[in-house]
């Protein structure tokens, strides 16, 4: 089947992180990570979202904030399941960036690098 058949209706049109803090200090220790993901959902129009999540992790040594940005674009010949689509979707294809990007900051020398589990973006409110 040709890809161009598969597509989606919901299409990702632009994403990047607006903000990313990361503070360490200089040796870093074993320790509990608290991880916390916070999403906004902002319509822009006649089904185009501006979707925002916001990752924090904290630990004793370390801090990091991120803050991923993207515009989405939901067309369909039937509407009846937008709602659903856009609040679990849009974060489903935003966070193995997130996910990336944290291990990216944390892979320095002296550190173990953080990868952040998959989740049920069913489950964030």
């Amino acid at each position: 089947m040709d890809i161009k058949d598969m597509r989606s209706n919901l299409q990702m049109k632009d994403f990047y992180f607006s903000r990313f803090s990361f503070v360490r200090d200089k040796v870093i220790k074993d320790g509990e990570l608290n991880v916390d993901l916070q999403k906004n959902i902002i319509s822009k129009g006649d089904h185009e979202y501006n979707i925002i999540l916001t990752t924090t992790i904290e630990k004793d040594d370390m801090n990091i904030e991120l803050v991923a940005e993207a515009q989405f674009l939901y067309e369909s010949d039937d509407y009846s399941r937008e709602e659903s689509i856009i609040n679990t979707n849009t974060v489903a294809i935003m966070f193995p960036f997130i996910r990336s990007q944290v291990t990216l900051l944390t892979s320095q020398p002296g550190m173990i690098p953080i990868i952040l589990p998959a989740i049920n973006t069913k489950k964030l409110k």
